[in-house]
């Protein structure tokens, strides 16, 4: 029986999800002994032209990881998708639009003109200093299932080892689920973290530097701003339960749906939790103006999915 071709890409990211596949510990080599790999960048010397040489559905799977920052990253998942039978939105760069999405808060030309020189102004070629032009970026980041269709989702940042493991368990032995699959819970991560939550009212925000949390309680309940509650579970809460809230990498459940609104709802329940008092309102605005950097906070992640999109690329391969 043949083995599974299998292709890796990276797109605009930080190589974490590229190397993450050896999370799965030991496991790597029966999975690299048991798919023939025929593109990623990072491990072997593999070119766009071999990717285009393959035959249409030459690429049995292909995980495709970062950010779509670039026109030469929309070109290229476009190319995959033609390639590959099964694509995978691999982490939450390609899941959400991650970290990168953040800079939908900013022009392109202005991320441009930070990112090569503080001398820079409209109209200035965009060039930096040897004279290279840097990649021609999209308008903004938007997630990879809006521009070509993704049959499944491994998602964190970077995925967690049981995910992997269950989604290369799945292919590797035929056993997928249903195409939309996103390999997690759909359910709170706050549903397998140990730490003890007691509903307890919210008197202010601290942030993890400013405080060392009490090891058994639930650190929303001490004021860090934990995103457990509207964020799908699967990575065994990992950074709770490490004294570090959760940020939401893994993405949101399917009944948070937009995780800065959800969130917003649950912090202003605790914050006023039990007050009934006239000027309620009044402390719970003052607590929640309290929220450092609320939109990185709250739409770490998945900034770009809720993002309202202006003259956005159309049309999914």
């Amino acid at each position: 029986m043949a083995k599974p071709k299998l292709a890796l890409y990276w797109t605009g990211g930080c190589g974490g999800c590229d190397v993450s596949p050896l999370e799965v510990g030991e496991a790597i080599v029966d999975v690299l002994s048991s798919v023939e790999l025929v593109f990623w960048p990072a491990l072997m010397d593999a070119k766009r032209a071999d990717v285009e040489a393959l035959p249409t559905g030459g690429i049995d799977a292909v995980l495709i990881n970062g950010a779509l920052r670039t026109e030469e990253n929309l070109e290229m998942v476009r190319l995959l998708r033609k390639k590959a039978k099964l694509l995978v939105a691999y982490g939450a760069c390609a899941h959400l639009g991650g970290v990168i999405g953040l800079g939908n808060l900013h022009a392109p030309e202005a991320l441009v003109a930070t990112a090569l020189s503080g001398d820079w102004r409209p109209g200035a070629p965009l060039s930096s200093q040897n004279g290279d032009a840097p990649p021609a970026l999209t308008p903004g980041v938007v997630p990879l299932s809006d521009v070509v269709h993704v049959d499944y989702t491994v998602p964190g940042c970077p995925p967690p080892g049981q995910l992997i493991g269950a989604f290369f368990e799945a292919l590797l032995h035929d056993d997928l689920p249903e195409p939309g699959h996103v390999f997690a819970q759909d359910k709170a991560l706050c549903e397998e973290c140990p730490r003890e939550k007691e509903d307890r009212r919210i008197e202010r925000f601290v942030r993890p530097h400013e405080v060392t949390p009490d090891p058994e309680l639930c650190l929303l309940d001490q004021g860090m701003v934990c995103l457990g509650p509207v964020t799908r579970g699967g990575c065994e809460a990992a950074c709770p339960t490490a004294g570090m809230p959760c940020t939401g990498c893994v993405g949101p459940t399917a009944k948070a749906g937009d995780t800065g609104a959800a969130m917003i709802a649950a912090l202003a329940s605790l914050v006023r939790a039990g007050d009934e008092s006239e000027d309620a309102f009044a402390r719970e605005d003052e607590i929640l103006a309290g929220l450092v950097d609320p939109v990185g906070t709250l739409y770490k992640y998945g900034l770009a999915v809720n993002w309202k999109r202006r003259g956005r690329r159309g049309g999914k391969a």
